[in-house]
């Protein structure tokens, strides 16, 4: 197939992996099928795989958690010009899915990394890509999704497993999980301060910045967060409340209403 027809899907894939027929030709087959037999669906989406990046260490995942790894490594957009990794010691990344992030982090720096990922067959694959690089002595998981009040939570799962995300009403095949607030996850990692704070969690960044003071956002250094269009959330929220706490803003557009959000503070620790 000629470059220039692949659907952007399939461009993400190869931009990512070496290895990227495999996953893209697969999905393509198993999104054909879903209304035929969503059982064989379901089988095609859970088939594991090695992904290898062109830029990064190799990791597996199922045909369902590959979207998350393809954005990291494919898009590039986590390689921030005001980002110097030489100073980055400190890493919370939550929503670490099956570790895409946590991976490229931990080939930037020698950064010690708490990774939070409250999916527990996602987080399995996570903790299996930490054991596979041998970075059990600097990546920490745990258990946790953010949000706004520390208790139990329900997780929706979804076909394309990056877009698990925590729900208010309750359906069948829902997950209980534990969330915590921002201050408890910061805490929690014992570290010093946080030098960097990835966000990726499918919405719930509106309710957990609904709930922080200035405080807790000047206990970060540096921020990146994508932010997803949620009913009646403000979209400028976030940025404002960092603005406000002393950080400069930048943004980037992404597709179906997604904004990378990174965050430098303004005066040194």
């Amino acid at each position: 197939m000629n470059a220039k027809r692949r659907s952007p899907r399939l461009a993400l894939l190869e931009a990512a992996f070496t290895n990227w027929r495999l996953p893209g030709y697969l999905g393509s087959i198993a999104y054909r099928l879903r209304r035929v037999s969503p059982l064989l669906f379901d089988r095609l989406m859970s088939v594991q795989l090695v992904l290898r990046p062109r830029r990064g260490p190799s990791m597996v995942a199922r045909l369902r958690d590959v979207n998350g790894p393809a954005e990291v490594f494919g898009l590039d957009e986590y390689d921030n010009r005001w980002l110097d990794w030489s100073r980055v010691d400190y890493v919370l990344d939550a929503g670490a899915h099956v570790g895409g992030f946590t991976l490229w982090a931990s080939t930037r720096s020698r950064c010690r990394i708490v990774a939070l990922e409250p999916n527990p067959s996602t987080r399995a694959l996570l903790e299996a890509n930490v054991r596979r690089q041998h970075l059990e002595d600097r990546v920490r998981v745990r258990p946790w999704a953010l949000g706004a009040s520390t208790g139990p939570r329900r997780l929706r799962p979804a076909a394309d497993s990056a877009a698990t995300a925590l729900v208010e009403e309750s359906s069948r095949g829902d997950i209980e999980v534990e969330a915590v607030t921002l201050m408890d996850a910061i805490t929690s990692t014992g570290f010093p301060r946080i030098d960097l704070l990835k966000m990726d969690i499918e919405g719930a960044e509106h309710e957990v910045f609904g709930a922080v003071n200035a405080e807790t956002l000047r206990r970060v250094d540096f921020w990146m967060i994508e932010r997803h269009p949620v009913p009646n959330a403000v979209k400028d929220n976030i940025a404002g409340l960092l603005r406000s706490a002393g950080f400069d803003i930048s943004t980037i557009a992404k597709p179906l209403g997604l904004e990378l959000i990174t965050a430098r503070r303004r005066a040194p620790r």
